[in-house]
């Protein structure tokens, strides 16, 4: 079983191929601002004219357009191929990778926080907090960004597939679109 895993939740793109569990080949485009222009050509190097039987997505949260491009081709790639699509979140890659129960994800304004069991299930909805809050009241999170994408292959095995229709990019804090709105609204 070769399974594509994706990851365009921030600035860069990680792309590893698994074989059955088993990482077989990863490539990474650091910082780049064009991501659109890299992905695929970085998939195509990956998969090699290998057979994909499923894809993993990181679906969020983390840069609007990253999550939404990881996403799209995601989805895209599982319904041309009529393949299993499992979504993970940031979150969840990094308490699974890291194997921490308080994890934290900052995009440079703040932070994105999750909280999980010893089993990796999340037991507070997540949250966005500011630089500040986040000095002030949650130091004790884990932020070391690593991918182990055979634990986290382990671990979405007993997840099962979702329809590629359904698979959305998950957003925790408000974009300037909505919070324009909100603040009209008063």
């Amino acid at each position: 079983m070769n399974t594509l895993f994706i990851d365009t939740h921030y600035l860069d793109i990680i792309i590893i191929l698994l074989k059955n569990g088993k990482v077989v080949d990863k490539k990474e485009v650091i910082n780049k601002k064009n991501n659109s222009e890299f992905i695929m050509p970085t998939i195509i190097k990956v998969i090699d004219g290998v057979k994909i039987d499923e894809i993993i997505i990181v679906n969020g949260p983390g840069s609007f357009t990253g999550v939404r491009l990881g996403v799209t081709i995601a989805k895209s790639l599982a319904y041309l191929l009529k393949i299993p699509i499992k979504t993970i979140t940031t979150l969840e890659v990094m308490a699974i990778s890291n194997k921490s129960y308080k994890v934290a994800f900052s995009d440079n304004n703040g932070y994105y926080l999750g909280e999980f069991d010893s089993d990796f299930n999340k037991i507070k909805e997540y949250k966005y907090v500011n630089n500040e809050e986040f000095y002030n009241n949650y130091r004790d999170y884990n932020t070391n960004y690593y991918i182990n994408a055979e634990e986290i292959y382990k671990f979405l095995n007993k997840r099962k597939p979702t329809n590629p229709h359904i698979v959305n990019p998950i957003y925790i804090k408000k974009i300037g679109v909505e919070i324009d709105k909100t603040s009209e609204n008063k």
